[in-house]
């Protein structure tokens, strides 16, 4: 759960259902209401296996819409378990981002770019790229 999104994984489409039930039991006993036409599924298969065609599952008698692909929490995931889409799209907004920047300096001094820019890009960089949460060793 993160604020007002769950998300809610099962190994099948019963058990899927069956956890689908318990929201919906739990939604109807606490006075919360589900937005039915904006939940969706995407069924996780491996490569070795076909992909199976989409189930009914429901939601309050709602059928959930399955997809191939949905953005949730900003993050692209796709029935493939590949995340190559939205590594592209980060790299697009990391150098988006350094063109920004670099315009930005283009009209400063070469002591100016030294102490400001260099820094400012760097740090820049690694906050996009994760650095900055990682432990040290």
């Amino acid at each position: 759960m993160f604020a007002d999104d769950i998300c809610v994984f099962s190994p099948s489409i019963s058990g899927l259902q069956c956890f689908l039930n318990i929201c919906g039991d739990y939604a109807a006993e606490h006075e919360i209401a589900f937005n039915c036409n904006k939940t969706i599924g995407v069924i996780f298969c491996p490569k070795k296996y076909e992909q199976p065609a989409p189930s009914n599952v429901f939601l309050n008698g709602v059928r959930v819409q399955v997809f191939d692909q949905v953005k949730y929490l900003g993050v692209w995931i796709n029935a493939s378990l590949k995340d190559d889409d939205d590594i592209q799209r980060q790299v697009k907004s990391l150098y988006c981002a350094a063109n920004k920047l670099r315009g930005t300096f283009d009209q400063c001094s070469p002591v100016v770019k030294k102490f400001y820019f260099v820094p400012i890009a760097c740090q820049c960089m690694l906050a996009n790229c994760g650095a900055n949460t990682r432990k040290p060793v």
